[in-house]
């Protein structure tokens, strides 16, 4: 009779004794949810590396919480989990990859628009494919105007750029016309859009429409042979 009671006894306790374990899956969840949003900011990208047993911890009422241990180590090579409620703290393991830099939009970037530095920033990509694309120098992008219109956070490539229009489509434009030893001055029209050292179709005065050179100052030339 009295080991009857006590299975009796050990049959209420057991559910109980479960509830009160934290639950794996919940601390997967939040260290990837942290894992996520620090995700290239030190240039490493991180993987949780679940111990074969965990360790079970007194399940926590409130959200746990995520943080670097002390210090500045880089790669980083565990990240920590926490309940504030119940003071117990839990260290899980992490597999690092060293991203490299690329330049990724910091708004969003409509077409025809020229990038400035804060339009650009540096991020952490390790898709090898997409590196070999990806633009590294700040000189190559800065005072390029973009093609299409791109969201903030996209990577930014040479296809993606090119020179700003210095003349666009029914702009009045100085016409310079040069020949051997002189330099003619007249108006113009622009029949389309073109950037410096680009060609683009001038109509002159007398309703001629010509080819022309753009030039730095937004001027066209034409050189006369």
């Amino acid at each position: 009779m009295k080991q009857f009671f006590l299975f009796l006894l050990c049959c209420c306790l057991l559910p109980s004794a479960l509830a009160a374990v934290q639950d794996t899956r919940q601390l997967e969840q939040a260290a990837n949810r942290f894992l996520q949003a620090q995700q290239g900011k030190d240039g490493f990208a991180y993987q949780l590396r679940l111990p074969a047993r965990m360790p079970q911890m007194q399940r926590c009422e409130q959200p746990l919480q995520a943080a670097w241990p002390a210090g500045d180590a880089r790669p980083q090579r565990n990240v920590l989990l926490s309940c504030p409620t119940l003071g117990w703290s839990l260290s899980l393991p992490l597999d690092a990859t060293e991203l490299q830099q690329v330049l990724v939009t910091t708004r969003l970037i409509r077409a025809g628009e020229v990038l400035q530095a804060g339009d650009i920033r540096f991020a952490g990509i390790s898709n090898r494919a997409q590196l070999r694309q990806g633009l590294t120098d700040e000189r190559l992008v800065i005072g390029q105007m973009v093609r299409s219109t791109m969201p903030a956070g996209v990577m930014l490539t040479s296809n993606q750029l090119r020179s700003p229009y210095l003349v666009r489509m029914n702009q009045p434009v100085r016409v310079l016309v040069r020949g051997d030893g002189f330099t003619v001055s007249s108006d113009g029209v622009a029949l389309g859009n073109a950037g410096a050292g680009e060609r683009v179709n001038i109509r002159v005065a007398n309703g001629k429409v010509v080819s022309a050179l753009v030039e730095a100052d937004g001027a066209v030339s034409i050189q006369l042979q």
